[in-house]
């Protein structure tokens, strides 16, 4: 049982090093140092006051990439979590405008228009909770 503990141990403590505390900024939020900021809901990145990423909806995933781009300037892996925030906000996008379409036609009574649209809404927004899982699923990683 000891060993399995030391191992344990071992391996946490690999996972905190790897890991970077964000701070609270006048300008945004610090890890290491990339600098996040928001913009109304979404969030950029920036290292040394140059723009890496822009447009982040999930705040896991920008917290996860600031902490990857804080030990390598480029990464892959960031990049894969980029896309998939991405994909997800292109989805939650299309959710809202539907949304708002439905309501739209129902305050007209036009309910034929608003079932058609009530599908669209449903459909996105089943892709929207399947993206947003996968790219919170990605980041834990």
């Amino acid at each position: 049982m000891t060993n399995v503990s030391k191992k344990l141990e071992q391996i946490v403590k690999k996972e905190l090093a790897q890991t970077i505390i964000p701070v609270k900024t006048d300008k945004g939020i610090l890890v290491g140092q990339v600098l996040i900021t928001s913009e109304g809901s979404l969030k950029n990145l920036y290292k040394n006051e140059k723009m890496i990423y822009s447009n982040i909806h999930l705040n896991c995933i920008a917290v996860r990439m600031a902490n990857i781009l804080a030990f390598a300037p480029h990464s892959a892996y960031a990049d894969k979590l980029y896309k998939a925030d991405q994909e997800y906000g292109k989805w939650f996008v299309d959710n809202q405008i539907l949304r708002a379409q439905y309501q739209k036609y129902l305050q007209n009574k036009d309910y034929e228009k608003a079932d058609l649209i009530w599908a669209k809404y449903q459909e996105s927004r089943d892709k929207t909770l399947y993206f947003k899982t996968q790219a919170e699923t990605l980041a834990a990683v």
